[in-house]
């Protein structure tokens, strides 16, 4: 049985929710540099440079830390250019029978990631991206029966 856990660009944190209680003999960690994730908005070419550049040494100090790391570079052969495609390849190369992603941050991809269970056939966990000061529990409760929604109240 192999897990499969997903960690995107902006996810590159040792403390991150989806690699908490994964055992790293039983599991693989896919990162996929994709072209759709750095043409999707124009962004600066730099950006796209450090970010790459930064998943590149995330993944290394993963592997040092004794994670099996499957990395799809932007130039492999075969990149399917997304990361529903690079996660469905993933799924197949190593027979993985569950999937685990930290929740995005970005909600064009917690809509995607939504349909990937029916796509790959196996079960997909979104576990709560606990990084940030409140859960979305948090900011649930205290939005409800307020005419107004305004970040700086919230954070008050």
């Amino acid at each position: 049985m192999t897990d499969l856990v997903l960690i995107l660009g902006d996810q590159l944190s040792d403390s991150l929710s989806s690699l908490r209680r994964r055992d790293p003999s039983q599991t693989v960690v896919l990162m996929a540099e994709v072209m759709g994730e750095a043409t999707y908005v124009r962004h600066h070419r730099k950006k796209i440079v450090l970010v790459l550049a930064a998943m590149r040494h995330f993944a290394a100090r993963l592997r040092a830390a004794g994670w099996r790391v499957d990395y799809v570079a932007l130039d492999d052969e075969g990149n399917t250019a997304t990361l529903g495609g690079e996660l469905e390849r993933a799924v197949r190369r190593h027979g993985a029978s569950a999937v685990f992603l930290t929740e995005p941050g970005e909600w064009r991809l917690k809509l995607e990631a939504d349909g990937w269970a029916a796509a790959l056939g196996v079960p997909v966990t979104v576990i709560e991206d606990d990084r940030f000061i409140a859960s979305h529990a948090d900011f649930e409760t205290w939005a409800e029966g307020r005419k107004a929604l305004r970040m700086e109240f919230f954070y008050r």
